[in-house]
């Protein structure tokens, strides 16, 4: 079976982690092909590991001329399924079904936005088209139906990860690099530098925060001064570090003794799922699809009200002073990966969707 991604833009956040978790744990099951308008770090990823690339200019939505090159493309490659994962990509892929009515055109949703009237008007309209819609979580599910598709084009298939990817991690690497000792309270927060994120609602809750500590700050983006500057402000340079972007991402899961995502707005994030897989606590926000990681069921970390820097601050007071419910909580979420969240069962559930089963 030979299997399109088909993306915008080939950078290095959640939704190319994800694409990149296809290709890499499906090679076996499927022939992966990768088109892309802007080019990133992805696209340099997916020529090195000898998946064949094109690049093709996509200037919107119901770009007519982007569909007739993709309907080319997977002429020429013999394309089974295209698997996109934003609107413009997605729409395209369907227009293209035009000229290879045989295609299966599959969209993961991987954000969690209302969408205007006109949106929803076209979703509706598009949806004649669309083999299936991915949502992965319950917030994304009934987010896509307000949109305006239909229930029964949508699966829920939760992000996944392979556990044995992240465990292992070297504890002292981070911790030496930025002079911290073993005792040190250690919080990290990997992430790109925008709006959305929450970084200034973390800096306000670690105002009050007591005690030896620090927080490592994964990432690049344009905030990044904006950032600096309010931890400045707040008094807390030389305990926020910024790690820039970052490739050993297992390493810094086990410097950390809690991993922090104070987000507004998120779907099934990696971040936790891998932290977790790790044996590291979380503490989120009561936000998307954090609610559908951590839950008394799982009970692997802590949940938070976005904005409520006082009930922040004491959750990570909290597990600043109790080591145990750290490693509790740790254990935990190892098995909550293993039960939920395993790329085993992500594998199965992919497959079968591409199969039209």
């Amino acid at each position: 079976m030979k299997v399109l991604y088909l993306l915008n833009y080939a950078g290095s956040g959640g939704t190319e982690a994800y694409v990149q978790i296809l290709v890499r744990h499906l090679g076996g099951a499927i022939e992966p092909h990768f088109i892309y308008n802007e080019s990133g770090p992805l696209a340099d990823w997916m020529r090195q590991n000898g998946v064949p690339t094109a690049q093709v200019p996509m200037r919107g939505p119901f770009d007519r001329a982007a569909a007739r090159a993709v309907a080319d493309w997977c002429g020429k490659w013999d394309i089974d399924v295209i698997h996109t994962h934003f609107l413009r990509e997605n729409y395209i892929a369907l227009l293209s079904k035009r000229r290879r009515p045989g295609l299966r055109v599959i969209n993961t949703y991987h954000i969690i936005t209302p969408v205007p009237a006109h949106i929803r008007l076209s979703n509706r309209l598009m949806a004649r088209r669309q083999d299936a819609v991915i949502a992965n979580c319950a917030a994304g599910r009934a987010e896509l139906i307000r949109s305006g598709v239909p229930a029964g084009k949508i699966r829920l298939v939760y992000n996944a990860v392979d556990p044995a990817l992240w465990q292992g991690g070297d504890r002292g690497k981070l911790r030496a690099e930025l002079g911290l000792d073993d005792g040190t309270f250690l919080m990290l927060f990997a992430a790109r530098l925008v709006a959305g994120k929450g970084h200034a609602f973390l800096l306000e809750a670690l105002r009050a925060l007591p005690g030896d500590w620090c927080l490592a700050l994964a990432g690049a983006g344009e905030l990044k001064a904006d950032i600096r500057r309010r931890a400045e402000e707040l008094g807390l340079t030389g305990r926020v570090c910024f790690l820039g972007h970052r490739t050993d991402m297992k390493d810094l899961y086990a410097a950390a003794d809690v991993t922090v995502c104070p987000s507004e707005s998120e779907t099934l994030s990696f971040l936790l799922l891998e932290s977790l897989a790790a044996g590291t606590p979380v503490v989120a926000t009561r936000v998307g699809g954090l609610t559908d990681i951590v839950t008394p069921e799982t009970d692997c970390g802590i949940l938070v009200p976005y904005g409520d820097t006082a009930a922040l601050a004491a959750a990570l007071e909290g597990l600043r002073r109790d080591g145990a419910e750290r490693a509790r909580l740790g254990e935990n979420g190892r098995r909550a990966v293993d039960k939920l969240f395993h790329i085993d069962k992500f594998k199965a559930d992919i497959l079968t969707l591409y199969r039209g089963e």
